[in-house]
């Protein structure tokens, strides 16, 4: 059971303390969980972003419903050197190879729904999702409340959503670009051939292979499976980089108190909100 939770909706005092109050009681139940509400975004501009209704329940994504995601893991920490630093051309390679493997899990899929096999044609989608942020900035022995700190992993960040759009874009190249781009651009007909000449350079300068790539969650700003020290949450702007948003928890809470856990949430909250500008949905799933 997960909760979708939208800490800015109109309720009373005393309603929003007891549902935040119940989510802080059940924080270490396993089946229980507080998602946010998020938009779906795309590494290409032309591709607008999407209001996620359902959640990807192995890693607790925010999805469109019955939307088709191939799932890549990969951890920062296998990349680093002695000093803990990323040795990014050991990450580049990864990221790479990641993209690759997703195209071949939507080739072998078999969907359990007429409408995931069809999104899944249109749309090639990619979970690939990097952890391991608050690792690195530890293991570094950085300041985590460091504007420094925050820029360089925003650096980081960056850097791994423009090599996953790089391979996606070579791989349209080669295998051509999800279908979904020349759905968007139907519409583009109706205002005559300028237009529709317009539209196919804005395609080859941008399509991607895979609608969305980059998987972020806020729980990976904490240095995993130790106690979740709050600086930690200065890394969340972090989340702005990411096309999906994952839920998923590896770090103990249970220092914090119920107004810490909720805070944390409603600064996600805003952070998602700033990013895509879609309206704010609430319900419980």
């Amino acid at each position: 059971m997960f909760f979708v939770v939208d800490p800015d909706t109109e309720v009373s005092p005393q309603q929003s303390a007891e549902v935040w109050q119940h989510l802080w009681a059940m924080r270490n139940f396993a089946p229980v969980s507080a998602v946010l509400p998020a938009a779906v975004s795309s590494p290409c501009p032309l591709l607008p972003d999407e209001a996620a209704g359902g959640v990807l329940m192995a890693s607790l994504t925010a999805i469109p419903s019955d939307s088709a995601w191939v799932p890549v893991e990969l951890n920062l920490c296998s990349y680093t050197g002695d000093d803990g630093g990323v040795r990014l051309p050991l990450l580049d390679a990864a990221l790479c190879a990641a993209v690759a493997k997703g195209e071949q899990g939507h080739d072998a899929a078999r969907w359990s729904s007429a409408a995931q096999h069809h999104d899944s044609k249109l749309n090639r989608r990619l979970a690939i999702f990097v952890r391991g942020w608050g690792d690195v900035v530890a293991r570094r022995g950085l300041d985590p409340e460091s504007l420094a700190t925050l820029r360089e992993m925003q650096q980081l960040a960056n850097h791994v959503a423009t090599v996953l759009a790089a391979a996606s874009r070579a791989m349209a190249e080669r295998n051509g670009y999800c279908p979904a781009l020349d759905v968007a651009g139907a519409r583009i007909l109706q205002h005559g051939s300028e237009m529709h000449a317009r539209w196919r350079r804005a395609v080859g300068e941008n399509a991607v292979r895979h609608r969305n790539l980059l998987t972020l969650s806020p729980w990976d700003v904490f240095p995993r499976r130790e106690p979740a020290d709050i600086r930690y949450t200065n890394l969340l702007p972090l989340l702005k980089c990411a096309n999906s948003v994952s839920f998923r928890r590896d770090v103990d809470v249970d220092p914090w108190n119920v107004k810490e856990f909720k805070g944390f949430h409603e600064r996600i909250s805003a952070i998602l909100r700033h990013s895509s500008g879609l309206p704010a949905i609430a319900k419980q799933v």
